[in-house]
Parts: structure tokens; C-alpha cells; sequence
């Protein structure tokens, strides 16, 4: 028969193996499922943002293509009528547009030096995201 104190480090290198960390299967199983469950309520939100970032670079490129358009109006470049136009408000044909830009010039009451551009900036299948733009203009 083994001697007591034996035993007890018997018992105790016993208890020991037995309390080694680590996960069992339904631990892991109901993380996982956790997990889960908080990535799918998130994914709303993921393309809330991605939507959010598309408009938000599309009124950018607005903005910078309608500032464009007054500075060419400015030196008298800009004609009335409809331009088609890529991401950096560089002229392209029709089918290669990403934008379109609808430029009109209105005088100013009876001052004949003062010119209202009017400016409808509109992204290429997007009708709803149009943005206009006014600015009155001298004609010196």
C-alpha cells in the first residue's frame, strides 16, 4: 500500500491535468454563435457607411467639377448647354461620362455687366443626386 503523502501528490499531479485551460466543444460552439449574431446585427450598419461614403465622395466630385465649370465661365470658356464630363471634370463623350453638367447664363435684372450662371451637376445614372450651383458673374 502506497505511503499517504504518495497519494496525496498522486491526487494532486491528478486535479492538476485536469484543470489545464482551454475550450470544450459547446463552449466554443456558443462564442461562435455569439459571435455571429453580433457581426450580422453590424452589417446594417457596414452598408449604412459604404452608402454614406459613396454620397459623400459624389458631392465632393459635384463641388470640385461646378468650381471647375465658374472659373472656366470666369474666362469666358463656358458655353451654355450640356458637357459631359469624367471623376475630375475633364471633358469625355456621352458614353464614357460620369457626370453631366447643364450650364445656363441668365442676365441680371437690367444690369448688363452681371451675368447668373446657373450650373446642374448630375452623376451618370443618378438623377435624385443632382446638385445646382449659382453664381453670378461680371461680364468685363
Amino acid at each position: 500500500m502506497p505511503d499517504p503523502s504518495e497519494m496525496k501528490l498522486i491526487l494532486f499531479k491528478a486535479r492538476k491535468r485536469k484543470e489545464r485551460g482551454g475550450f470544450n466543444l459547446v463552449e466554443a460552439t456558443l462564442s461562435l454563435g455569439i459571435l455571429s449574431f453580433g457581426f450580422l446585427t453590424l452589417a446594417p450598419l457596414l452598408a449604412l457607411g459604404l452608402n454614406t461614403a459613396r454620397i459623400a465622395h459624389a458631392n465632393r466630385d459635384s463641388a470640385q467639377i461646378a468650381q471647375t465649370l465658374i472659373e472656366e465661365a470666369r474666362q469666358g470658356t463656358l458655353s451654355a448647354g450640356t458637357a459631359y464630363l469624367d471623376f475630375q471634370g475633364n471633358p469625355v463623350n456621352s458614353a464614357g461620362a460620369s457626370y453631366t453638367a447643364q450650364s445656363t447664363f441668365s442676365p441680371v435684372s437690367q444690369n448688363t455687366t452681371l451675368t447668373r450662371l446657373t450650373l446642374r451637376v448630375t452623376p451618370v445614372g443618378a438623377p435624385d443626386r443632382a446638385r445646382i450651383y449659382a453664381v453670378v458673374i461680371s461680364a468685363n
